[in-house]
């Protein structure tokens, strides 16, 4: 009985497994500030896309952009944010878009640093990611200006698998322990 019950779980372990463990990992870097502020949104130029660390497409490819939503803290301590948005859209076609949300700290001299987690399912596709961005705030004609923005983000895209694959790959298991327990019924008899 020990043994169906160890045969039966090393299948399940082999043909399910495979299905949870395609993923594949991008990543790129952003720098500068097109537009925006922290209350509006701010869009940077993404950069030197790479596919599990390899670039594909080097140089400019899309515009980030990410705004904080509500923001809990102080400036000049820092705080967290919550129900902001991340985007990456190239010539106006949005990319990815997913919530954002993350901390906010001052590390110094007028620097702060932004980091941020994500994470969507689009097209049976669930993405997760985090972003780190660095930047400068100055204050310009009474008016909070953002400098010398600068990050780096990594996008995790694990594929979904579907309910009816699922569950066709239970029933083929249950298929599979009902023949090894005849088989086995019938050499004990």
């Amino acid at each position: 009985m020990k043994s169906r019950l160890l045969l039966c779980a090393m299948l399940l372990a082999v043909f399910a497994v495979p299905a949870f463990a395609d993923s594949i990992s991008l990543s790129f870097t952003n720098q500068g500030v097109l537009s925006g502020s922290l209350n509006s949104g701010i869009s940077s130029v993404a950069s030197d896309l790479a596919f599990d660390g390899t670039v594909i497409q080097p140089g400019p490819f899309a515009t980030l952009n990410f705004d904080l939503g509500t923001f809990t803290g102080s400036l000049n301590n820092g705080g967290t944010f919550t129900g902001g948005t991340f985007e990456l859209d190239n010539l106006g076609t949005v990319l990815f878009t997913s919530s954002f949300s993350g901390t906010w700290d001052n590390v110094g001299s007028g620097l702060y640093d932004l980091a941020g987690t994500f994470s969507t399912v689009f097209e049976g596709v669930h993405y997760t990611g985090m972003t780190d961005e660095v930047f400068k705030i100055s204050f310009d004609d009474e008016r909070m200006c953002l400098k010398d923005l600068r990050g780096n983000t990594n996008i995790t895209a694990t594929v979904v698998p579907e309910p009816g694959s699922l569950a066709l790959l239970g029933t083929g298991l249950v298929g599979l322990a009902g023949v090894v327990r005849r088989k086995l019924r019938s050499v004990i008899s």
